[in-house]
């Protein structure tokens, strides 16, 4: 954005009415402090002539200078010929601090006598001043000060002179950063915001704070504290300025220019952000215009405090319809730039819903039987990539207790929708955040059978090789875990066949194959240790119960020995990972269960071979030196306390204890000896610790 030469011309603006009970602009200003006029009150008396006096010599230096400046245009031939020549030529100019401060000092002569030559004069230095070679001379002579003191000042001052003193302020900040301190320094433009009020001097009052503000932090910040973007929003509103194209777009620049201003947004009223809404979503709003008003938007709702008046007024509908607007606002779609900024600003407003419907208010607010909630569960469906993460999100943060999971589940059947996304052609931020949303409903255990019986393993396990976006991978992977907890059924449904056909290869693989083919391929800890907790979950659930003679749990225990070679594998990652202690406990239990099966034990020995669980094994149940290692490890490691010290001692001794007497002389040479030295001593020390 350029900086603009201030004219007289302007549109005429039409007023218009609003019933919303939103502060007014006079109120506003009301509120804010004044800015401090240093001119002497105009009480001297000067004769006319000696006024007009002044003026011819104001008019006669102004035109001087002007003249000056012509004379020193000279052929270009000269000016490679004679470079001694340009310098002297480029001296004879008199537009210079020292030469103006006559021009100062005539001008607040004129202003003590309250003269009518000052409006003439202020005009014949405003018309100058759109030429950039006077801009810095007026800062520096304190022309630019006087005119920032006569829009200041209390008094009655005429309208034209007025308009002829903002004219020269403006133009002289135009990209004039020294100038542009002065303003700032005495919070003049908090008196130039003034003026937006006067619909005489608004079409000139906006474009001065756009040339003040244009790649100028400090001004950015005093004028977002001076509220400006309520300001022109509710001239906006009011219809103040719609017939003037040039005032709209500086008024939508500076909007978003100080909601880019933390400060600014603190000091807004509350009503800002519902005046944003409402003028977003306003027909044939160009393009540039809503960017501006939805990227401020996204910048309020940043704010835990706007958050929670967008939630506790029940505005959040009006951001969804931001949201919405936003895939019928007209974009040039040959333009790459417009098309990125379409797409970063509907990831703008998708993320400052996910961070209101992360409040608390949200809930208490939107109940799952509110409108709201209604069109949410509409979006999950939706062709729209940004209105279904949206959906996905908002509602997710809706399911943050067991009975509105439960209800999300049993009445709603929302579950059923999100499975079709994920066994459709959705892109990966959309599987993400409907993974996310299951995860959240499968929490509730009630909740697991339906995401069972509908058929959740089949739809997550084809995310398992979606090798482009690891997050879903991850949280596919974490999906298997959740509903399986303590549920046989859905257990059966991994260990499940891919082909029912008996004579397909297929038949003899699982969906769990599937799972552990990821485990080989993937780097990821986090997926490695989510696939190991798995197969410990299996464990967790099947073994007490074919413990006591159930049928089926036998039967399943047989399919996850006999039809997955290396199951054992992603528990030995648990175990061997040092991120998370509490997993690597969680590891040495599920491998002690496998261990106390005859064909589970098998898998455990075959873990021993391939990783360095044994090595840990020794240093669990290990020599006095071991033992040492230990209190090494402890020192570094404090996350580690004493009781899951022992419980992975306990656990690691149960092991060897299966091992020993299920092994079946699967065992290499000399390694039966190295496990029974390793019971021995803690047979006895688990017995001491037991009794204490």
């Amino acid at each position: 954005m350029s900086a603009q030469a201030i004219s007289t011309s302007h549109g005429a603006a039409q007023s218009g009415k609003s019933n919303w009970e939103l502060p007014s602009i006079r109120k506003i200003l009301e509120d804010l402090p004044s800015t401090v006029s240093s001119l002497e009150a105009r009480t001297e008396t000067i004769d006319s002539s000696k006024q007009q006096e002044m003026f011819r010599d104001l008019k006669t230096i102004i035109e001087q200078a002007q003249a000056d400046e012509e004379e020193k245009v000279f052929d270009l031939k000269e000016l490679h010929s004679s470079l001694e020549e340009a310098e002297a030529s480029s001296k004879r100019g008199r537009r210079d601090a020292q030469t103006l401060q006559s021009v100062c000092d005539i001008l607040h002569k004129l202003w003590s006598c309250d003269s009518q030559y000052l409006t003439q004069a202020t005009e014949i230095i405003a018309n100058g001043s759109r030429d950039p070679s006077w801009r810095v001379p007026f800062g520096q002579s304190g022309v630019l000060k006087f005119f920032l003191d006569v829009i200041s000042s209390k008094e009655k001052v005429d309208p034209s002179l007025l308009l002829h003193s903002l004219r020269v302020i403006g133009n002289s900040c135009a990209d004039t950063n020294e100038n542009r301190e002065i303003v700032v320094e005495g919070n003049h433009t908090l008196a130039i915001i003034r003026y937006f009020l006067d619909p005489d001097l608004v079409f000139v009052a906006i474009p001065v704070i756009y040339n003040i503000c244009m790649d100028y932090e400090p001004a950015h910040a005093q004028i977002a504290a001076n509220r400006t973007a309520y300001i022109l929003l509710k001239l906006i509103q009011d219809g103040a300025i719609e017939d003037n194209e040039a005032l709209l777009n500086f008024a939508y620049d500076l909007i978003e220019l100080a909601s880019e201003q933390a400060g600014g947004i603190e000091n807004s009223p509350d009503g800002t952000i519902l005046l944003l809404m409402q003028l977003a979503i306003v027909e044939n709003l160009e393009f540039s215009h809503f960017s501006s008003l939805a990227n401020s938007l996204a910048a309020y709702l940043e704010k835990e405090r706007f958050q929670n008046v967008c939630v506790s007024n029940m505005m959040v509908e009006g951001v969804l319809d931001v949201l919405r607007r936003s895939f019928s606002v007209e974009v040039d779609q040959s333009s790459a730039e417009d098309v990125k900024a379409i797409a970063q600003l509907r990831l703008k407003t998708n993320q400052a819903l996910a961070e209101v419907s992360a409040s608390p208010l949200f809930a208490q607010n939107y109940p799952l039987d509110s409108p709201l909630s209604h069109t949410l569960k509409s979006w999950v469906a939706s062709s729209e990539d940004q209105l279904q993460i949206c959906a996905c999100v908002m509602l997710g943060n809706l399911a943050r207790s067991d009975e509105v999971c439960r209800v999300m589940v049993r009445e709603l059947k929302i579950h059923e929708e999100l499975i079709s996304v994920l066994k459709g052609e959705a892109r990966g931020a959309v599987l993400h955040s409907s993974l996310g949303f299951l995860k959240n409903l499968a929490i509730a255990g009630d909740n697991r059978a339906a995401l069972g019986e509908a058929g959740i393993i089949p739809a997550v396990s084809r995310l398992w090789a979606y090798e482009s976006v690891p997050q879903v991978q991850f949280s596919a992977a974490s999906i298997a875990r959740q509903v399986i907890i303590s549920s046989v059924d859905n257990i059966s449904y991994l260990l499940a066949p891919l082909s029912q056909d008996p004579d397909s290869p297929a038949h003899q693989r699982t969906y769990l194959s599937l799972l552990l083919s990821l485990f080989e391929k993937t780097d990821s800890t986090p997926i490695k240790t989510e696939i190991g907790r798995t197969v410990a979950s299996i464990c967790r659930t099947l073994s007490p119960i074919a413990r006591g003679g159930d049928e089926k749990a036998l039967d399943l225990l047989d399919r996850l020995f006999t039809l997955h070679d290396g199951v054992a594998m992603p528990i030995g990652a648990m175990i061997t990972q040092t991120q998370w202690p509490v997993v690597r406990s969680e590891g040495w239990f599920a491998l002690a269960l496998m261990a106390t099966d005859p064909k589970g034990c098998a898998a455990v020995v075959e873990c021993l071979h391939k990783t360095e669980v044994t090595e840990l094994l020794k240093t669990a149940l290990g020599s006095e030196a071991s033992d040492q290692v230990q209190a090494e490890e402890k020192e570094e490691k404090q996350e580690i306390d004493k009781s899951q010290e022992t419980k992975d001692r306990e656990n690691a001794f149960v092991l060897v204890q299966g091992l020993l007497k299920n092994e079946s002389g699967a065992l290499p040479e000399g390694y039966r000896d190295l496990l029974e030295d390793l019971a021995k001593p803690h047979a006895s020390f688990l017995k001491a610790s037991a009794e204490a």
